[in-house]
């Protein structure tokens, strides 16, 4: 008899990830595809989850919490946007049931922020967060790096403030659709460990506003200098987009900053903010979104 009490799913743009759970919030089963929400029709979400859980052999009467892209517009279905300042209670308050599966689903909302003539929002990060808040880090700034990097400000337990980079993105397009890809080739050291990152950075931080002229100089430095000034030029793309991420950072970094991510990610921000002068704590981006799809799936199936 299968131990599941529930699941949880972090469905992403490109990506999903789905863990069966037992009653403590532990994973006792994993299932991870590219089957984000770029790949997938809206009718499509509830039978492909529905087809992974009965794969993995679960009964119909588990129920699912699901974050991310699944709520967006254009997603499973729409999970309005609770507004900053937001709690944990804000986002349970605010859960939309799916329909479709045979599973009783239910879809965490993102945030939303709007002030100053500013305007962002988030899907997934706020679980995060609530998630590493659980396991005992405390108020101050998180930063979630990725695709579309997130620097967070929580106070009181509520995320207030924020701000998204498209760090991730921008490094994906450029190194591998851009005149700068014939330079930018995989290499088996690992990024954040290279010398070329560390200059990097320092370069970015000092000049952020020259970040146009700074990648043009990947080509340029590969065609003219010298062979040990011109190796690793991925680690050096990707140096000067996380050095110009941390420059561009509206808050203050004097305290401790949270970083949510996986080891290869996380390790590279925590290079660089170290480089900048700052210290960090690093959280499993796994570990905090188990956590935080826990919280909520205890709090709405009252398991």
């Amino acid at each position: 008899m299968s131990q599941t009490r529930f699941a949880a799913v972090d469905w992403g743009t490109s990506s999903f990830r789905l863990w069966c759970c037992g009653a403590d919030g532990e994973a006792i089963r994993r299932h991870h595809s590219s089957k984000g929400m770029f790949h997938l029709r809206a009718d499509e979400f509830a039978p492909y989850l529905d087809g992974v859980l009965s794969e993995l052999g679960e009964s119909e009467d588990i129920p699912v919490v699901v974050c991310g892209m699944a709520g967006a517009r254009g997603g499973w279905m729409e999970a309005p946007y609770a507004p900053a300042p937001a709690t944990s209670d804000d986002i349970a308050s605010r859960i939309v049931l799916a329909e479709g599966s045979r599973h009783k689903s239910a879809i965490l909302p993102g945030v939303s922020l709007v002030g100053d003539k500013r305007f962002d929002v988030m899907r997934g990060e706020e679980t995060l967060i609530f998630g590493a808040l659980s396991l005992g880090e405390s108020d101050g700034i998180f930063c979630l790096p990725g695709t579309h990097s997130k620097w967070c400000r929580v106070a009181d337990g509520a995320i207030t403030d924020w701000s998204t980079a498209m760090t991730g993105e921008i490094f994906g397009l450029l190194s591998r659709q851009s005149t700068l890809s014939d330079f930018c080739a995989e290499t088996k050291e690992a990024i954040y460990s290279t010398t070329a990152f560390e200059r990097a950075v320092v370069e970015a931080l000092r000049n952020p506003n020259q970040l146009t002229h700074l990648l043009f100089s990947i080509r340029s430095r590969s065609l003219l200098a010298k062979e040990e000034e011109a190796q690793n030029m991925r680690a050096r793309l990707y140096g000067l987009l996380v050095g110009c991420d941390i420059a561009g950072v509206r808050f203050d970094l004097s305290d401790n900053v949270t970083l949510v991510a996986s080891e290869q990610l996380g390790n590279a921000y925590q290079t660089a903010l170290s480089i900048a002068g700052h210290s960090s704590t690093l959280i499993d981006t796994e570990r905090a979104a188990l956590a935080g799809l826990a919280n909520f799936a205890h709090r709405i199936f009252e398991i």
